[in-house]
């Protein structure tokens, strides 16, 4: 990496500054760096930014200065005379790129789009400006940019403010932000110098804290860990792996059934998929493997995963077709209706042999997977038990919802595999029903004959509780999810969850949902369990964020579950009465 993006990497942060007044360029200077930052981009937007360059650098021969919003050769040689260390353009002008890399300065192009920073690998460039962030949809799309181009760093600008700057230096593949807030024209037009050193003072302090934290977790012993009651997911939060079949979803709109129906609604999903994406939703890396066909409708597949930012490098191309599901939404008495149309689909082929394991496995600590997936063939059981036993050799959590669909198989083969399976599962998540009909349970309480089986007692809380012990006495799971649903209609549903842990039971309060879309739910709670274990939420807290994230997806139309931490954790916390957010 050059010298000079090194040095941008360790400050995290690039003001950038608009200097109408040359009288102002000076003062301007020695308040970034009495603040902490020596570190500006001046932008060529004025007539004074090349002698405003020039002062600030003999003022303050530290800082290193770069010339932003250049546009032509003639202001990259303007610039670098002036003692500019590095060019800034808001787009990728092919002319000026060229011109810098044969002088072998750092130029970060404008780019926003995956052409173009196909264009800036092809010109050999590390690192990229993304702008204007904000209105380019922040850090998701930087997600997604970044997921198919493992080569290329992003600095972001525009819309950047100190709370989302350390949203973004959480991701590895940002090298600094660029912002404005502390060299606010209005300051400087101000001469409120004062204000600028104490602005940029704030943001300092704030990237120092980041920086410290990041460094006490790295080096925190697992006894450490114990003694400050975190988990080891938090110790570096690695990357959620999802194994299992995407499909294209086709569903009759507006409560229409399937044989009224002149026009379907399109959307991808799938259990695994709908994790990757939700966790991909509250800013975790997330890595997705399948199998899709090499035509139009895979490609699009791919893109919607990218989209999210979800790393897609391991997904095989090649099979005949998609797997497909077509969607009856019921309403009130009326029970929603899927037909599957998976065989012979891309995934359905797979070979273990055809994707390198150690390396699709590489970095990740979680993996998902769900009973569906084996419920597509034998050969792909085969591959799900395989992945499943290399995780726990390296030692990655795996998690596993049985979910049992009576279309793909019957609930003798079903039974059969998953229970193989289970010996490699860490935390299972599933309801009453399955768990006892899949997983080959002892029913009878312990030392109380008289009262019978488990599945007969009457009070739910202790029935649940004593089917979670059963099933981590037999399987050894470190955490066992059981999802509550009490069904007034298909429109109405009443929404609660089990969390096992540690020989203890916690409750999620009930939420009554009126449904939207209620495909995906189970996916949604996934998530959100996931998502609060890797953060080290308590048990408590861990329910009850996953229920929250379960009860929203509830109210979106597709399967992915399209909501943000915020609010998920503002239902947790009783705002759940659904007015507008102004």
């Amino acid at each position: 990496m050059h010298k000079v993006i090194e040095r941008i990497k360790e400050a995290k942060l690039v003001p950038v500054v608009k200097i109408e007044y040359i009288e102002d360029a000076v003062p301007v200077a020695k308040a970034l760096c009495e603040g902490g930052l020596y570190l500006a981009e001046v932008t060529f937007r004025t007539v004074c930014a090349e002698e405003a360059i020039r002062r600030m650098k003999e003022a303050c021969p530290q800082m290193l200065i770069g010339a932003g919003t250049v546009l032509n050769t003639q202001q990259v040689d303007e610039a670098l005379a002036s003692g500019a260390a590095f060019i800034v353009a808001p787009g990728f002008n092919e002319k000026v790129v060229n011109y810098c890399t044969q002088k072998g300065v750092p130029i970060f192009p404008g780019c926003s789009h995956a052409s173009d920073i196909e264009r800036a690998i092809e010109h050999g460039l590390e690192v990229v400006k993304f702008f204007p962030a904000k209105e380019l949809g922040g850090l998701a799309t930087i997600k997604a940019l970044a997921a198919p181009y493992g080569q290329v760093n992003f600095m972001p600008t525009g819309g950047i403010t100190p709370d989302t700057m350390m949203e973004y230096l959480g991701y590895e593949r940002i090298v600094a932000c660029g912002g404005s807030w502390m060299v606010k024209e209005d300051l400087i037009r101000q001469k409120d110098f004062k204000a600028i050193t104490k602005l940029t003072a704030e943001a300092v302090k704030r990237i120092q804290k980041g920086k410290q934290g990041q460094e006490t977790q790295q080096h925190l012993t697992k006894e450490e860990c114990a003694a400050s009651q975190l988990t080891l997911e938090g110790l570096g939060e690695g990357v959620v792996a999802g194994f299992g079949e995407m499909l294209l979803r086709l569903s009759a709109p507006d409560h229409l059934r399937l044989s009224q129906a002149h026009q379907l609604k399109m959307h991808y999903g799938g259990a695994e998929a709908n994790v990757v994406v939700s966790l991909a939703q509250f800013g975790l890396n997330t890595r997705f493997m399948t199998k899709l066909p090499e035509n139009d409708l895979g490609q699009s597949a791919v893109n919607e995963l990218r989209k999210y930012g979800v790393d897609t490098h391991f997904i095989l191309r090649g099979g005949e077709r998609m797997g497909l599901y077509f969607l009856e939404k019921g309403a009130s008495q009326r029970a929603s209706k899927v037909v599957y149309d998976r065989a012979h689909s891309a995934m359905s082929d797979i070979r273990s042999e055809e994707l390198d394991w150690d390396k699709a496995l590489e970095g990740v600590k979680h993996f998902f997977i769900t009973g569906i997936t084996p419920a597509l063939g034998e050969e792909v059981a085969r591959v799900a038990l395989k992945v499943c036993k290399k995780c726990q050799e390296k030692g990655i959590t795996v998690w596993c919802d049985l979910n049992y669909r009576e279309k793909l198989w019957t609930k003798e083969e079903a039974s059969r595999t998953l229970q193989e399976m289970m010996q490699y599962v860490d935390c299972c998540l599933t309801n009453e029903h399955h768990a006892i009909s899949m997983l080959d349970l002892d029913l009878v309480v312990e030392g109380q004959a008289e009262v019978g089986r488990i599945d007969q007692i009457a009070d739910e809380k202790t029935r649940l509780s004593a089917i979670a012990y059963a099933m981590t006495r037999k399987y050894g799971f470190k955490q066992v999810a059981l999802t509550i649903r009490h069904s007034v209609s298909a429109s109405l549903n009443s929404l609660s969850a089990l969390l096992y842990t540690e020989g203890k039971s916690y409750f999620a309060p009930f939420y009554d949902v009126q449904i939207v879309d209620r495909v995906g739910g189970g996916d949604a709670f996934a998530a959100g369990l996931i998502y609060a274990t890797v953060k080290g939420y308590d048990p408590q807290e861990s329910v009850a964020f996953a229920l929250a994230s379960e009860c929203l997806k509830h109210t979106i139309e597709g399967d992915f579950n399209e909501v943000s931490v915020a609010e998920v954790c503002a239902l947790m916390n009783g705002n759940g009465k659904g007015l507008v957010q102004r």
